[in-house]
């Protein structure tokens, strides 16, 4: 009986194998690209990547109380690294998701969830000058930056 997703030419392995002394403990844990499946990696990259666009778009709405008695530039240091994480999890997500039917569906629920979380992000921040402003945007678009520069990159130096 194989898990669903598993490859199953591949014989099932015990939860907490023999470990030599040199190994980390979390070395079984690692990906092994001959026990484990590109499916099941997929499948977890994913669940991580709704796990942490989850938790950091929760925290945007209802961000930490204890900013309330602190200075404002640590409520925006906590907004810039929460988008940061939000943005790069969302890359992620979209990345995933790419090849899935339902394309334009997906493309409207990424942008619209963007613009309820940088409307908020804006309003909680009490944004009053443009840097402020250009650094929240540059904390959403850092990470398409990231994915989309290599292949431009490369684009440009094999054309």
């Amino acid at each position: 009986m194989g898990i669903e997703g598993r490859r199953r030419d591949v014989e099932e392995q015990p939860i907490n194998p023999n470990t030599s002394s040199s190994e980390s403990p979390f070395a079984y844990f690692r990906f092994d690209k001959k026990r484990d499946s590109p499916d099941q990696a997929r499948s977890a990259i994913l669940v991580v990547a709704a796990l942490v666009v989850s938790a950091s778009y929760q925290a945007m709405m209802s961000p930490p109380e204890v900013f309330k008695d602190k200075p404002h530039r640590a409520l925006l240091v906590f907004i810039y690294a929460n988008t940061l994480a939000w943005s790069a999890s969302n890359t992620i997500l979209e990345l995933l998701t790419a090849s899935l039917p339902y394309q334009r569906e997906l493309r409207l629920s990424y942008g619209s969830m963007a613009c309820a979380y940088g409307i908020v992000a804006a309003i909680h921040a009490d944004l009053k000058s443009s840097t402020e402003y250009f650094l929240l945007f540059s904390c959403y678009l850092i990470p398409y930056i990231v994915r989309l520069l290599p292949m431009a990159i490369k684009y440009m130096c094999c054309k």
